[in-house]
């Protein structure tokens, strides 16, 4: 879909249709939402929204990579998130009534559709299919946030590395299995936070996997060649 297509509210709602929370809409809320959103670009390492603002809307990502990070009072960065196309983002912050509890970076030029929070609550007030996949939507968040959670707390990078993989795959492939690749969306810098290590490690333990024959890497490319052993990395198996 082109740039300009998206000034026209037919061409938004066949994308929000491709959209998880808006999943299984009528057609009339899909053009309600259509009719309320606005088209936002930002460069790279732009600021979308700031950790402790007041919530007045939330994104649709339709370009691009953002990541949601907090930060530590000596500076440090943690990424909870990282945001692909298609994904929405800050919506807790707008069904809570709240302030954003993390910063939106945009990691690369991203495009964006905003919904602002009053009209949108509005709808979401006429619509009990709207509600429930709002919920479920935050059902999705938080089991992430839980699991993410639980890595970071009992798992080594090598595990946490090794699902990150096998789940970058798996959206890509839709499978899983040898021979299959996958380009690493973002910089090891980036993933290292999110993996909540730091670059060096990470890089050895690319290395690891890669002396090993879990993997096979071509610069931002990887190959998955043993994905068995790779799953049982991820489970915690040590190497």
């Amino acid at each position: 879909m082109t740039n300009a297509s998206l000034k026209d509210p037919g061409d938004k709602k066949k994308l929000l249709k491709e959209i998880y929370l808006f999943s299984g809409l009528a057609d009339s809320d899909l053009a309600a939402l259509a009719n309320i959103s606005i088209r936002k670009d930002f460069l790279r390492e732009s600021p979308i929204f700031w950790e402790g603002r007041e919530a007045q809307g939330f994104f649709i990502l339709l370009s691009g990579y953002v990541k949601l990070v907090k930060s530590s009072l000596d500076g440090k960065e943690y990424i909870i998130r990282l945001v692909n196309p298609k994904e929405t983002f800050g919506e807790a912050a707008v069904f809570a009534e709240s302030a954003y509890p993390v910063t939106a970076i945009s990691l690369e030029d991203c495009q964006t559709l905003y919904f602002p929070k009053r009209d949108f609550l509005e709808l979401l007030t006429s619509s009990p299919r709207l509600a429930r996949n709002m919920l479920a939507t935050m059902s999705h968040l938080l089991y992430h946030l839980t699991r993410q959670l639980e890595d970071l707390s009992l798992k080594e990078v090598s595990a946490r590395l090794a699902r990150y993989l096998l789940e970058k795959c798996l959206e890509k492939h839709d499978k899983i299995e040898a021979g299959l690749a996958l380009d690493l969306p973002i910089t090891k810098t980036h993933l290292a936070a999110y993996l909540g290590t730091i670059s060096e490690t990470l890089s050895r333990t690319l290395a690891r996997f890669k002396s090993l024959g879990v993997i096979a890497m071509d610069k931002g490319r990887i190959t998955i060649n043993d994905p068995l052993l790779l799953q049982d990395i991820a489970k915690g198996r040590k190497i």
